[in-house]
């Protein structure tokens, strides 16, 4: 399985840079421009999340971001060396509430998994976290 991937210090100016690779890569794995879309945002938003959680905005950290196709799904594994991350503690937003009534944060987990098939978190290399999402490559009907 041929691996794609960067490594980037944990800035939120290198979002720019993630969001081409993870693009680029989509498109070259044969997913259509709508499909390429949503990936970049689930991986903006893991990115994201890493850079301002994991890191506590602290710039000298690295996020790896690594493209690969396994059957039909493109894959994207985000992982950082940060504070870890356990999801079960972050209760599933209330989207139906009016705006004034809902807790803050929450929803990018919501998105990522609302624009992935699969988001699975697991510890990190040494420490920290990854985030795999999948996304089929198959175009919807």
């Amino acid at each position: 399985m041929e691996q794609f991937e960067i490594c980037v210090t944990s800035e939120l100016t290198n979002l720019a840079s993630i969001a081409e690779f993870v693009t680029q890569r989509a498109l070259v794995a044969g997913m259509n421009e709508d499909q390429a879309f949503e990936v970049q945002m689930a991986v903006d938003e893991a990115c994201t999340n890493a850079i301002e959680h994991a890191y506590q905005g602290r710039s000298d950290g690295n996020v790896w971001i690594c493209c690969y196709i396994e059957g039909d799904d493109f894959v994207v594994r985000v992982t950082d060396e940060g504070q870890p991350f356990d999801p079960s503690i972050i209760s599933s937003p209330d989207t139906k509430a009016p705006l004034e009534e809902r807790e803050i944060g929450g929803l990018g987990l919501f998105f990522m998994q609302k624009l992935m098939d699969s988001v699975v978190f697991l510890p990190g290399r040494n420490r920290g976290n990854q985030v795999i999402m999948r996304k089929s490559r198959r175009t919807a009907v």
